[in-house]
């Protein structure tokens, strides 16, 4: 983890030096909790997925050797931002020089800014010194920016950059030695409590309600800069704002596409293996740690989408741990908010960290959501990592991952796509007593991965519709996880293959920026506004059906406004006599204009899950008995009418589809794939939705936007001819 620069010190090459090589011994990193013995500050993938045979051992950073034409470097600059509101932002400059001769060296080290202007001072290095160089906004006026073009989060504004320019040149000559070019964004990240406790971000003075993902690399750590930037459009495309890295730091191009994309990010070092395994720490663990912070923050305090750092995970780090790192802070002036730990802890010399890991990991209804709200990962204060867990690959993922004769019956093979097998997980033991008793028993590979689509889409948006119902009660959420490191049966919302499975959607859906969306608790029904500017003259519709699509309930609400950035309540839904077990609501907000501006059904069951709550633990809460969507397995089959056109906008292929419902049955879990001149599926994929349903005599048009160079066929299946009745 530590970026280890081997200095050849400053030389005079001569044309005849014959070719050098450096030989590096390489060791498997030890991973020991035991006091006194061996632990590497390494890296590990801990539960998340089976464990790297070789331990992830090796060099798996670029290797650079670079030279320059005079004794004197400039890297690693940074700017602070101070915000007088959002019309004044107070610069401070700073970069580090280093000396690489064994004697002194005077110069002068001039910064510009563009479209701001330019600035510069006298330097004086003592032999082989290392120096910060800061340029105050007290002294050079130039700094204090009037009206600046401000770097915001996608979801609050535009992604302003600027460009600076860092020139090195010694006493007695003009010509620079030493440039650096790097590009910044206006912006100040600060947290606080709220007066409930709970750890509350700001973005230039904004409040924001966090909502990502865990993220993780490819097991191998094999990167490329197009399998990275997949990773930010899929997060963007969700509707997220933020990624939460747990101690596998990526490299500057992915923290340069976070700035693109407007996605703030919350790296930190890890969990439950080395870097916690404090115990067993040395001098040198001490020294790794510190110089890895170190060189962390050097280089990513230049990103404007830093949000956080956690120099820890699930522990408080001894005062002495904790003090190595504060040191940190203080030698590379940070000026991005820390926090010591992702769990609810409480320093004694940083005080209450204000967030919470108190899980879920594995299934839980979408009751448990909005029901919890004060013990464990319900939609209040910020929940660094959690959710409903297990997520089974999509049946279309099957083929890439196991063997025809190991898609059916559930095998040890699916247990090695479960996390390593360690610990509570390896396994679906935990998910599948839900998903049998809410939906039936599976008969097939392709009947168990339709109710699993069903079943994680399901709890999934209960889990960030409540996080946002709930703001600012609620601050912020990360979804454990993001992605995978290896095709795995839980822990995702798309899978390795970039395959967007249900819970992808469900995530696009109740994150959408407003969004009307249904509270299980109560049954009321809400608009949630993640806009930052007001929204007026809207309308809700508000409809239940039962299994036989027959309405039952209809009423029309009018919302002459919700505030920016604001969740407000509009109705309840009041008994209804003669429902069936399984029914659905269908939730629809239309503007002024009467476009349609959020649509969301929803099943539900008047048998309700009941949580178990004196038997909850870390990571899972569960039922004594679950709400029955086994009459869903009785809808007739549908034959759908699909229509689609294809055309080139810009760098995408688009493909425009209709599908249309023609039968008086209800159409449910409507799944559309693209697919190439070879019957495969194509991903990365850009829906705009997917996974819907549809009433009776019902059209919806669904755009993707994807690359392919083959003329493409859209197929569409749904939930009555797969799980429903024949």
């Amino acid at each position: 983890m530590l970026s280890v620069t081997l200095s050849l010190m400053y030389l005079e090459l001569l044309s005849h030096t014959a070719p050098n090589a450096l030989a590096v011994a390489i060791y498997r990193p030890y991973n020991s909790i035991t006091n006194g013995s061996t632990t590497d500050l390494a890296i590990t993938f801990v539960d998340w997925s089976p464990i790297p045979p070789d331990g992830n051992m090796g060099i798996w950073r670029d290797v650079r050797l670079i030279s320059t034409p005079g004794p004197l470097t400039v890297n690693y600059p940074a700017v602070d931002t101070k915000l007088s509101g959002t019309n004044l932002a107070h610069l401070t400059v700073f970069a580090e020089v280093t000396n690489w001769l064994s004697t002194p060296v005077t110069g002068t080290l001039e910064g510009s800014i563009s479209g701001i202007g330019t600035f510069s001072q006298p330097i004086s290095l003592k032999a082989n010194e290392v120096q910060t160089v800061l340029f105050s906004n007290a002294t050079y006026p130039v700094l204090n920016v009037k009206q600046p073009q401000l770097w915001w989060p996608w979801q609050m504004g535009d992604q302003n950059v600027y460009s600076l320019m860092l020139q090195l040149s010694v006493s007695g000559s003009s010509t620079p030695i030493d440039t650096h070019n790097a590009t910044f964004g206006i912006r100040e990240a600060t947290s606080e409590l709220t007066s409930d406790g709970y750890r509350l971000y700001r973005v230039n003075g904004q409040k924001i309600l966090v909502r990502g993902g865990g993220y993780s690399p490819d097991l191998f750590l094999r990167v490329t800069p197009e399998w990275q930037e997949r990773h930010f459009r899929y997060t963007r495309d969700m509707n997220l704002n933020a990624i939460r890295l747990e101690g596998k730091m990526e490299d500057d191009h992915f923290f340069e596409l976070a700035d693109k994309y407007g996605i703030l990010m919350m790296p930190g070092w890890c969990c439950c293996d080395s870097w916690q395994h404090w115990p067993a720490w040395q001098t040198e663990q001490y020294d790794i740690a510190k110089a890895s912070t170190v060189s962390q923050f050097k280089r990513l305090r230049i990103h404007p989408s830093i949000l956080v750092f956690l120099y820890s995970s699930d522990e408080l780090p001894p005062s002495k741990v904790e003090q190595t790192y504060l040191d940190a802070v203080k030698e590379t002036n940070w000026f991005n908010p820390t926090l010591q730990s992702a769990a609810d802890t409480n320093s004694h010399i940083t005080g209450p960290s204000g967030v919470k890991m108190s899980g879920p990991y594995s299934y839980v209804p979408p009751i448990y959501w909005l029901q919890d709200t004060s013990d464990y990962g319900g939609a209040y204060g910020f929940l660094t990592e959690g959710g409903p867990g297990e997520n089974p690959l999509s049946i279309s993922s099957f083929p890439l991952t196991f063997k025809p004769s190991e898609y059916w019956p559930i095998n040890n093979v699916w247990d090695y796509h479960c996390g390593a097998s360690i610990g509570n997980f390896g396994s679906l033991n935990h998910y599948l007593p839900a998903l049998r008793a809410r939906y039936g028993d599976e008969n097939s590979a392709q009947d168990f991965a339709e109710k699993s689509q069903v079943a994680t889409y399901e709890a999934h948006k209960a889990m960030f519709e409540g996080y946002s119902r709930n703001k600012y009660t609620s601050t912020g959420v990360i979804q454990w996880m993001l992605n995978n490191a290896y095709p795995e049966m839980i822990w995702h919302l798309y899978d390795y293959y970039f395959n967007p499975s249900s819970t992808y959607f469900a995530t696009k859906r109740a994150c959408e920026l407003l969004h009307i969306q249904y509270s299980y608790t109560d049954e009321s029904i809400w608009v949630v506004n993640s806009l930052y500017t007001d929204q007026t003259q809207l309308q809700a519709s508000v409809q239940v059906y039962n299994l036989d699509a027959s309405k039952v309930y209809d009423k029309t609400i009018s919302v002459p406004s919700v505030a920016a950035d604001t969740p407000i309540k509009i109705g309840v839904i009041p008994s209804i006599n003669g429902l069936s077990t399984t029914y659905f609501l269908r939730l629809t907000l239309t503007n002024n204009n009467q476009a349609v501006v959020s649509s969301n059904t929803y099943w539900l069951s008047t048998k309700k899950d009941v949580l178990e709550w004196n038997k909850s633990n870390w990571y899972q809460t569960p039922c004594s008995a679950y709400a029955d969507f086994t009459q869903l397995q009785t809808l007739p089959s549908v034959q759908l009418q699909v229509q689609d056109t294809s055309s080139v906008q810009g760098d995408y292929n688009v493909t425009t589809t209709t599908v249309t419902n023609p039968s008086n049955s209800i159409a449910f879990f409507v799944h559309l794939a693209v697919k190439d001149g070879s019957g495969t599926e194509i991903w990365p994929i850009f829906f705009d939705d997917n996974y819907f349903t549809l009433l009776p005599k019902e059209s919806r048009t669904i755009v993707a936007k994807y690359h392919s160079p083959d003329k493409v066929t859209v197929a569409a299946d749904l939930w009555n001819n797969i799980s429903g009745g024949k």
